[in-house]
């Protein structure tokens, strides 16, 4: 009987070293810190999982030997106790059979083959299964609790965690893995994480959208956030000053940039605010307050971009490619469009938009839609958009097709059929998407 509670009281310790071993590690370390700062067991719980190497190994050990004792003490006197249970009640099994070279009897290898089924099953169950499942669900909670037992049993086996970590590092060292060169965390992990809150109804589609537009801006360049050449508002400094002002009230622009005659010339940039400041009662000249024109390379990173942004006090640059030749112009709204998302597919029939829901749910799309967020609206990954082979829906047609497409030529994708309404010279202007069935979405050409 005491040998029985014996193994009991080893099966339970080793739940105990189970729970503390799944719910230290699966914490999560910015939860444990907010916990910290009004909890000592809560910064207890930190200090051991951010320094894992001691504490697994105290874990460790104290689970081997609890393995040893168990079958050392547990499986022979529980099994002589069935054995003998065994006997009174099948006589029979007195007997004896030859194993490995020795007489045994039936009852005492029956019964040692139960007590090790036995402590096996209770261990599996109480000292592993159920220990670990209750870490699951209340991991930050129970790590607040083991974490001052564990601290102390750390230091107590201390010189035997010591040698445990030498040899551990040696034999990695062997192996050429002697450094952890992994990150701690992924920006995969932090999407799958933003993706689970949101299942989870902690963050709304919104939120979760913009967080991961925060995440993807990083990778972003200028060409794929300006506006094309083609589309920009110039002001031409020869030109007549009724040419000029008509721009500015068909556009309504805070801002535009200045050329004289041809946009080789580059004047300047024209601030409406400063302009307005600048007026008396006789009026004043269009471009008697224009600024040094930033310019920025097509590569250039979002992130570096606003740094640019800032340091330079401009909100707005011109973008040019290696050869100097302007493609494009991209301001700091441009930058916080792709962070909060400018653009929503929304019912309506504004020719400026570039994303318009129709009655039928296909969606008519201008062909300057950034990938980005036409990622957003196909809801999948679009082919080799991260190598730069195109920036916009009209680059991936002309991609798809190796050239200018036609109008009402089509393809599909992703579930997806992206038809050419209609072209602007060589340019793909209009685009109508309307979902298919997946039976018929294999990149079908037409």
């Amino acid at each position: 009987m005491v040998e029985f509670l014996f193994v009991i009281a080893l099966i339970v310790l080793n739940g105990f070293f189970a729970m503390s071993e799944m719910s230290l590690m699966t914490s999560r370390k910015s939860r444990l810190k907010q916990m910290a700062g009004s909890s000592k067991r809560a910064a207890r719980a930190l200090a051991l999982a951010e320094s894992p190497e001691n504490f697994l190994s105290t874990v460790q050990i104290g689970i081997t030997l609890i393995g040893i004792l168990t079958g050392v003490f547990g499986g022979e006197a529980i099994g002589e106790a069935i054995a003998s249970w065994l006997q009174g009640v099948f006589p029979a099994l007195a007997g004896t059979f030859e194993l490995v070279g020795k007489p045994r009897p039936y009852s005492v290898v029956i019964g040692s083959t139960l007590a090790v089924a036995l402590i096996t099953f209770l261990t599996l169950i109480f000292g592993e299964l159920v220990p670990k499942r209750l870490a699951l669900r209340n991991s930050e909670d129970i790590a607040g609790v083991v974490a001052v037992p564990m601290a102390w049993l750390a230091k107590i086996a201390a010189p035997g965690v010591w040698v445990l970590a030498r040899s551990t590092r040696l034999v990695l060292r062997m192996l050429g893995m002697g450094k952890d060169e992994s990150a701690s965390v992924t920006e995969e992990e932090i999407r799958m994480l933003v993706a689970e809150s949101h299942e989870a109804g902690v963050i709304d589609a919104h939120e979760r959208d913009m967080m991961n537009r925060v995440m993807r801006l990083g990778d972003r360049t200028a060409d794929s956030l300006m506006t094309p050449r083609n589309r920009i508002a110039w002001l031409d400094a020869n030109a007549e000053p009724e040419r000029n002002l008509q721009v500015m009230r068909e556009h309504e622009f805070s801002r535009y940039p200045v050329y004289r005659g041809s946009d080789q010339d580059i004047a300047g940039v024209l601030e409406v605010k400063s302009l307005v400041t600048r007026m008396d009662g006789h009026g004043a000249h269009l471009f008697q307050a224009l600024r040094d024109t930033l310019f920025v390379s097509e590569s250039t990173h979002a992130m570096k971009l606003l740094e640019i942004f800032r340091e330079e006090q401009q909100s707005m640059a011109l973008v040019v490619d290696e050869y100097g030749e302007i493609r494009g112009l991209v301001t700091i709204s441009d930058l916080m469009g792709a962070v909060v998302g400018r653009l929503q597919a929304v019912e309506n029939t504004d020719e400026d938009a570039l994303v318009v829901t129709r009655a039928d749910g296909s969606l008519l799309i201008d062909g300057s839609l950034p990938v980005e967020e036409l990622r957003e609206v196909l809801g999948a990954e679009l082919p080799d958009a991260d190598e730069g082979d195109y920036h916009t829906l009209a680059g991936l047609c002309i991609y798809y097709f190796g050239r200018i497409p036609q109008a009402g030529e089509f393809f599909d994708w992703a579930g997806w059929r992206i038809e050419i309404v209609d072209l602007d010279g060589a340019r793909v202007d209009k685009l109508l998407l309307r979902r298919v069935g997946d039976e018929d979405s294999d990149d079908i050409v037409g």
